[in-house]
């Protein structure tokens, strides 16, 4: 449990240290580099972490295409595991609400 939170912050930090280079090295508005940049962080650890969806299915369909076989999906449910990176951008998201609320 000790490593995994500590998973967490490292990647909280480095989501935040991104967003905040971004914002300083190209100039711009800060809160709304937070948001678009971690929306983007948690639109992208939705996908990495999840499985059964529309993008896993044709991969795996062309795979199996591609070696001359047939694919049949068989009780197939989609499922979303929550890492260290799901949560790491949702608190990065939240965080940009905290600045917002205390900026503004």
């Amino acid at each position: 449990m000790v490593k995994y939170l500590i998973l967490l912050i490292i990647v909280l930090a480095v989501e935040i240290g991104i967003l905040l280079g971004i914002s300083t090295y190209f100039d711009f508005n800060l809160l709304s580099t937070m948001f678009f940049g971690s929306l983007s962080f948690v639109f992208i650890a939705f996908f990495t972490s999840s499985s059964g969806d529309i993008f896993t299915k044709n991969s795996e369909a062309a795979v199996f295409d591609s070696m001359a076989g047939r694919y049949n999906p068989q009780q197939q449910k989609p499922t979303l595991h929550i890492g260290p990176f799901l949560l790491g951008s949702l608190l990065c998201l939240a965080v940009y609400f905290i600045m917002a609320f205390f900026l503004s």
